[in-house]
């Protein structure tokens, strides 16, 4: 019979499995008081319509969004799985001992004032985790926010409910709430993680393991972290090496300067480390190293949706010259490259309509065109087709329309619906050409889609559009690291000749 794996103190993945996918959860400290830890975990769960079993605990015993509560774990008539406590640490001691008597296997530990705080804290921490162990019990904190899983209908965690949008993706972090403004912001452009785990202090499980456990899962296609500091590097690196050769794993390190790393130890009691060593490690591990926090999300979706680019060689198509020569600085920037179009080419975007006093080079400057006037909506994608089948190209950037002055230069209100449809159905279907060829095509428009009308109607399709020229090119980059990532390992698996 195999061997279930099991995390670096004995914890099977089937066991880890209880903070994702539990059957039934005690809320020890449950309220229905807006702004309370007990009252965010009830509503995550109710919001999602969490359909295992519910128990609050509430010394008060009342009812607690309806449900009954009891006023101590021990008077639960039957077993919970997992225990989710948001209550203060003087009483912790006596809750955990609760949990053991109602057979619960993890407790995630909402509850703050630990290593983060003082040496004080570091011993009533290591004293938490000495108890949990005696007691059977595995904790995920404390000092955390929650968990979810919002392909099991499971959110426990402080996560804004009505804006999470589930996705292939699933995050493991160390911090918190951070996260859950990239989640808020990204719901509104059809964005999300499907698992997320925020580990906390991490007095007993940590990052390493929840990420073996969501690597190893079929459903999961890409990792997004928040980490501050690894406790076990070695075997972070290990795992890490492993999964990310069949998804990617994209990674934000803060606490890389010195303050940086005063605030992570208050932050989590984490100690972080040289960015040069983290980096060197990351990378011989093939994971991807994110450049911005606010990024984190967003590069993450165009890791497990665009294709890889099997180059450095961009084309860029834009409504205007100054964002074609601030994208090709951005690119280049990060090892990218915009070559000058071949002679050829440049004669077959002149006879789809090209004028003479736009560029055909590359950035290739439709806007000086004056496109649905000398260009129509169908050459103009054939000119992003005839590119991107060149053989001159690896990638394509089509950067500029979405834009509402386009649409109101003293036109009638009917004719605003007529331009709007011609710039949606353009960018659909040049966006439709990465299925055709192969090669990734972004779509770019400094609108969001609160204040452009194309952009909201594309977004309601999980058409993205990207609003930062930086964000366009570190995707393009990250695209290109994983694909020499993934070619290397593959040599690597044929013995060298001579």
């Amino acid at each position: 019979m195999a061997r279930q794996k099991e995390d670096s103190r004995g914890m099977s993945q089937k066991e880890l499995k209880v903070f994702l996918w539990p059957q039934s959860v005690a809320v020890i400290g449950a309220s229905d008081t807006p702004g309370t830890w007990g009252s965010f975990i009830m509503e995550g769960l109710l919001t999602w319509k969490y359909q295992g079993k519910i128990f609050p605990v509430n010394r008060n015993g009342n009812l607690v969004y309806g449900i009954p509560s009891y006023r101590d774990v021990r008077e639960i008539p039957e077993g919970v799985e997992l225990a989710v406590v948001a209550v203060p640490q003087e009483v912790l001691e006596e809750t955990l001992k609760g949990c053991a008597s109602r057979g619960v296997r993890g407790v995630t530990v909402i509850s703050a004032g630990f290593g983060e705080v003082d040496r004080e804290g570091k011993a009533r921490e290591k004293y938490l985790r000495d108890l949990a162990s005696s007691l059977g019990l595995r904790l995920l904190g404390p000092n955390v926010s929650g968990t979810f899983n919002l392909h099991f209908g499971f959110n426990a965690s402080g996560a804004p409910a009505r804006q999470l949008v589930p996705s292939p993706l699933a995050a493991v972090c160390q911090g918190g709430y951070a996260f859950y403004d990239l989640l808020a912001a990204g719901g509104g452009r059809n964005m999300g993680v499907g698992w997320f785990v925020h580990t906390g202090n991490e007095c007993d499980l940590e990052v390493t393991d929840f990420l073996e456990l969501l690597g190893e899962d079929p459903q999961v296609k890409g990792l997004l972290m928040y980490l501050e500091a690894l406790r076990n590097p070695r075997r972070f690196m290990e795992v890490a090496k492993k999964l990310s050769r069949e998804k990617p794993i994209l990674v934000f390190k803060a606490g890389e300067t010195s303050g940086g790393a005063r605030a992570a130890q208050s932050h989590t009691g984490a100690l972080s480390g040289e960015e040069r060593i983290y980096t060197g490690a990351f990378r011989q591990a093939g994971v991807l190293i994110c450049p911005a926090i606010e990024l984190l999300l967003s590069l993450g979706h165009v890791l497990v949706e665009r294709p890889l680019i099997k180059g450095n060689r961009v084309g860029i198509m834009t409504m205007g010259g100054s964002w074609g020569v601030s994208l090709t600085d951005e690119l280049e920037r990060r090892g990218m490259l915009v070559p000058e179009l071949s002679p050829g080419l440049q004669r077959i975007l002149r006879s789809l309509g090209m004028p003479e006093r736009a560029s055909t080079k590359n950035p290739v400057d439709i806007g000086a065109a004056g496109i649905s006037y000398h260009l129509t909506p169908s050459n103009v994608v054939q000119m992003a087709r005839e590119m991107l089948l060149s053989g001159e190209l690896d990638g394509l950037i089509f950067h500029g329309l979405g834009r509402p002055g386009l649409a109101r230069q003293r036109e009638a209100d009917r004719a605003r619906g007529v331009f709007l449809k011609v710039e949606v159905s353009l960018m659909r279907e040049v966006q439709a050409l990465e299925k055709e060829t192969g090669k990734p095509v972004l779509l770019g428009c400094c609108l969001s889609p609160w204040e452009s009308q194309a952009v909201c109607d594309l977004n309601l399709e999980k058409i993205r559009t990207y609003q930062r020229l930086d964000e366009m090119a570190w995707a393009l980059a990250l695209l290109m690291q994983r694909w020499r990532h993934l070619r290397e390992e593959s040599l690597s698996q044929f013995p060298r000749s001579g």
